[in-house]
């Protein structure tokens, strides 16, 4: 029986997969691409890996019912004109030889998020004029994501791990916030008085809308949080609590991460990461609750739209 997902489980796999993709870099991508591939299209996509003199034949991965070659390039530095044009020009006319009839389509992976700059697309484009017999595609790390994202839901769970459903986010009981609040890293806290923040954060602080999807699940859970703080024997907790998190968010912001890669941080300290549904629910409200209240993200100046 296939498992449908519904909004919370993709918003939280398509948000892990996106940062996946955001963090790995040289073979550790090639690696998570090869995985992708052979859970979406199983023995018809092969992964090549290099044997001694023949090297890899210029391919990183063939699908067979299609005779495609991949090629994946992920410099950890990113990308250098010379090295890149090369890379490109060497590794399809590599294909070219190595592979004579058995290709019909040649696939460039890489890991910019910001896409190929122009002088690699002209140089694209060329080798598909000089080449019309052969399909020439160019995929970045939105399409890897797009195809992971096509994969049942055991197959998400072998590749990253479970996920909580919308059925997790309404069954979220105080328990697992108590426990997960008690966890938390106590630090001297500071007169700091929590406040609402502006309506525009969201979109200000650039996260993504699964990021969106999540805090917003988290939020319909923010009583728990507020009740069990409201109740806590020690009226000063909820501050301290808050300094912990502002001083944690401080110190990822200096070293000026992606948003989306804070929130992952945040929530890791937490407790976010854990193998256990309701844990990582109780994360999105204890997270979303103190993101409403105490300065972690910018909030939108006076005035600001999106």
């Amino acid at each position: 029986m296939v498992v449908m997902m519904d909004q919370i489980t993709r918003a939280w796999y398509g948000h892990f997969i996106e940062l996946e993709l955001y963090r790995k870099v040289e073979q550790s991508y090639e690696d998570l691409f090869c995985q992708i591939m052979e859970k979406l299209h199983s023995h018809d996509f092969q992964s090549i890996k290099a044997a001694g003199s023949e090297g890899d034949g210029k391919a990183d991965g063939y699908l067979c019912s299609e005779k495609t070659v991949f090629q994946s390039y992920a410099p950890s530095s990113g990308f250098v004109k010379s090295k890149l044009l090369k890379k490109i020009s060497n590794d399809f006319h590599g294909a070219k030889v190595k592979w004579k009839e058995q290709l019909k389509k040649w696939t460039f992976i890489h890991n910019s998020w910001e896409g190929l700059p122009k002088y690699a697309h002209d140089l694209v484009c060329k080798l598909q004029e000089e080449n019309p017999n052969i399909d020439i595609e160019v995929w970045g790390p939105g399409v890897l994501k797009d195809k992971a994202l096509r994969l049942p839901v055991d197959s998400l769970v072998d590749l990253f791990g479970i996920a909580p459903t919308q059925a997790d986010v309404v069954s979220l009981s105080h328990e697992p916030v108590k426990s997960l609040l008690r966890a938390i890293v106590n630090r001297p806290a500071k007169s700091t008085k929590l406040g609402p923040v502006s309506l525009n954060k969201l979109q200000f602080n650039n996260l993504s809308e699964d990021v969106e999807t999540l805090l917003k699940a988290g939020r319909t859970k923010e009583a728990l949080v507020n009740d069990l703080l409201s109740s806590w024997p020690d009226p000063l907790y909820a501050e301290e609590l808050a300094e912990a998190i502002r001083e944690r968010y401080k110190s990822l912001a200096a070293t000026n991460n992606h948003s989306d890669v804070i929130f992952t941080n945040l929530q890791a300290f937490i407790g976010g990461q854990a193998a256990v549904a309701a844990e990582q629910v109780a994360s999105l409200a204890v997270l979303s609750y103190f993101f409403e209240r105490c300065d972690i993200f910018e909030d939108a100046p006076e005035g600001w739209s999106a």
